[in-house]
């Protein structure tokens, strides 16, 4: 049985303290699928995930068509943005079947300055944060007082943006990222399991996004606050997630709680933005927006949408038609749940192989058609009619091929000049479609700092009860 790690309250009280920050509640959830427009656009992601943001999130979606939407589950309507994390799952111990658990208030993101001189997101700006194939944590879990090089290094500084909470409000309020792993009976968080995800807020001025999704951004010295280093020395607003889960709903049930990526541990949660702001407003809700309570309504530039708006807002198509809340046989997808400490890959699903290459250097730790010049995928079946079996539908698998030509690997696949390799499907058969070249293509952006008032400090995180 693995442990339960705890990092200290006093760790919480004096790292996560900001100047001013808001909190953007997201009522409603957008969509839940499995699909991925940050890491596999255009073809069925690896995991289901829970989806909040505008109406126009898609297998393919954009940041400009993020932009364009009609509504938005989240409050500020001048915000499109798209926020997502995997979803949590239950397994029944008597039938194996799985089945979804009920998120808790949809989502809440906070927007965070911390360190100086800080800017407004950039236009087009995506992130990953979080490894999915993770099922361990190797490194000390100490006050950030006494960390030394190895306690800074960028993957434990990835490592230690993740963590957990297990809510109960008739006790006093534990400290945001206090739990590494998921508890060991869950069911016992009597308000919920809180998963959280803190996001790199250093940026390296040029790129709004990378191969892997993460090389533009590097965490700062203390993770969630510090110094920037100097390859990437732009100190962009923070963000951090929380997300909660009705873990309590299987109280006196036997069976294992995982995410929708085979992780139950919770070493591989992780999340994706992909910003869809009005850039004006978000740099001047950077400038002007101090109220140091976080309470979003305080920021003047900021028009809302009500509760009943958020929580009516739904993607406009569903791109992958699978039974996604079951009770189902396995995790949609290809994801067995492991339990590590080695890295989850290779693993097969009735002989098919999952979508989890081993991970390179110089490769998206997803192996998507942006990281590797030698997949063959099964593409999507093309608009499959309302009656068409979720079993029926198309998903994506790698394959090991002969070696073939290196190509280079697309930076931001936003705006491709034209269209990749399609193919069409005639009775649901699969076609095989082989990704034999790519381009490169460097998305510049030059932010202009704006003039940032001194702060009052507020303290996040220590003991916040902020309920979904």
């Amino acid at each position: 049985m693995r442990s339960q790690l705890t990092i200290a309250t006093v760790f919480s009280c004096l790292a996560l303290e900001a100047s001013a920050f808001w909190r953007l509640p997201c009522r409603g959830r957008s969509t839940l699928q499995r699909i991925d427009p940050l890491v596999n656009p255009g073809l069925p992601a690896g995991h289901v995930h829970t989806i909040q943001g505008p109406d126009t999130i898609s297998i393919d979606s954009t940041n400009e068509e993020l932009m364009a939407g009609s509504c938005s589950s989240c409050q500020v309507k001048q915000d499109k943005s798209a926020y997502w994390t995997p979803a949590m799952y239950f397994q029944h111990a008597d039938t194996g079947k799985l089945e979804i658990i009920p998120q808790t208030g949809g989502m809440l993101v906070y927007y965070l300055q911390r360190g100086e001189n800080v800017t407004a997101a950039p236009p087009g700006l995506r992130i990953l944060a979080g490894d999915p194939f993770l099922r361990n944590f190797p490194y000390r879990t100490i006050e950030k007082s006494l960390w030394q090089a190895q306690d800074r290094t960028e993957d434990a500084l990835r490592q230690k943006a993740v963590g957990f909470n297990c809510l109960n409000y008739d006790e006093p309020a534990n400290a945001a990222l206090g739990l590494r792993a998921i508890p060991d009976d869950p069911s016992k968080c009597k308000d919920g399991l809180r998963a959280e995800v803190f996001f790199p807020s250093c940026w390296d001025g040029k790129r709004v996004d990378s191969p892997d999704h993460k090389d533009h951004m590097r965490y700062p010295s203390l993770m969630d606050d510090g110094t920037c280093p100097e390859t990437h020395p732009v100190r962009i607003i923070s963000l951090f997630y929380e997300t909660i889960w009705d873990v309590a709903a299987f109280s006196g049930i036997e069976g294992k709680y995982a995410f929708s990526d085979g992780d139950p541990l919770g070493y591989g949660y992780h999340g994706d933005f992909m910003n869809g702001w009005d850039q004006g407003v978000l740099e001047q809700a950077v400038t002007e927006c101090l109220d140091p309570s976080g309470v979003v309504e305080k920021c003047g530039v900021f028009q809302h949408y009500t509760e009943e708006e958020m929580q009516s807002c739904k993607v406009k198509n569903i791109d992958i038609l699978e039974d996604v809340t079951g009770p189902m046989d396995k995790l949609p997808g290809c994801n067995p749940i492991t339990h590590g400490p080695e890295r989850a890959l290779n693993a097969t699903c009735d002989g098919t192989p999952a979508t989890n290459p081993p991970k390179d250097e110089d490769q998206s730790i997803y192996g998507d058609i942006a990281s590797s010049s030698s997949l063959s995928y099964i593409p999507l079946i093309q608009n499959p009619s309302p009656t068409t079996k979720p079993e029926l539908l198309a998903t994506l698998i790698t394959t090991q091929r002969p070696t073939q030509t290196p190509t280079q690997t697309p930076v931001v696949p936003e705006a491709p000049t034209s269209d990749p390799p399609t193919t069409s499907t005639v009775n649901l058969h699969l076609v095989i479609v082989t990704i034999t070249e790519t381009k490169t293509v460097d998305v510049y952006y030059t932010p202009t700092p704006p003039t940032v008032p001194k702060r009052r400090r507020h303290i996040h995180g220590g003991a916040h009860r902020h309920k979904h």
